[in-house]
């Protein structure tokens, strides 16, 4: 990992140089970059979402008429994915290839010889309210804003409602991801957020733009 983490300081400092010389800018710099390489699997995995949601029916159906046979359950939705050239797992790319990304900007923001750069830095490593962004938040406020563009970010998915269950997990799952939060570097919470927001403007502008989910 620590490979990847000497690479994302490298990034961070190249876009530091180029966003007006601070650390919160450049965090916001290299959010966009990511979503924008990753805006091609983001598509596909959209797509995929709304086509489990367009089957979801059927495969109740399924579920109720062969639920004393599991076997023949399994084969008939496996069927019914090719059929309608769905993978399930198709939508768990794009998250799956962010988790490197964010271990590697929390390991380093929070590397004492990176928390030494900015303090060093004086005011370059302010953004907005908060005086430096290897700390936590001091007003918790990028918590709060982490739970709010979450639960956002699930409404704008294809079958964001969901059922009664989909619905619990969506209310629950932003306040404990808020909640973990809470003691993170404000610089990852600045991630966080910005990459939440840019996921709904992805999101809405694929449903409603390219008329293929």
């Amino acid at each position: 990992m620590q490979p990847l983490v000497d690479v994302m300081l490298k990034v961070l400092n190249l876009f530091y140089a180029i966003g007006f010389h601070n650390y919160g800018i450049a965090i916001i710099l290299l959010t966009v970059a990511v979503k924008m390489a990753l805006y091609p699997l983001t598509l596909q995995s959209t797509q995929q979402m709304a086509a489990m949601q367009k089957i979801q029916p059927k495969f109740e159906e399924l579920k109720t008429k062969h639920k004393d046979k599991p076997e023949k359950f399994q084969k008939e939705v496996m069927d019914l994915y090719k059929e309608h050239g769905v993978n399930p797992l198709g939508g768990c790319l794009p998250i799956l290839l962010q988790i490197p990304i964010f271990i590697a900007l929390f390991m380093a923001l929070t590397a004492p010889g990176f928390k030494e750069t900015l303090a060093a830095s004086g005011s370059s490593a302010a953004f907005l309210w908060m005086k430096n962004i290897s700390l936590k938040d001091p007003l918790y406020i990028m918590p709060i804003l982490i739970a709010l563009t979450t639960y956002w970010s699930q409404k704008t998915m294809p079958g964001g409602s969901g059922n009664d269950q989909t619905k619990q997990i969506m209310v629950i799952m932003p306040f404990f991801i808020g909640f973990i939060s809470l003691e993170f570097a404000a610089g990852v919470q600045i991630y966080w957020v910005t990459q939440n927001l840019l996921t709904v403007l992805q999101q809405v502008y694929i449903v409603s733009k390219k008329g293929k989910v």
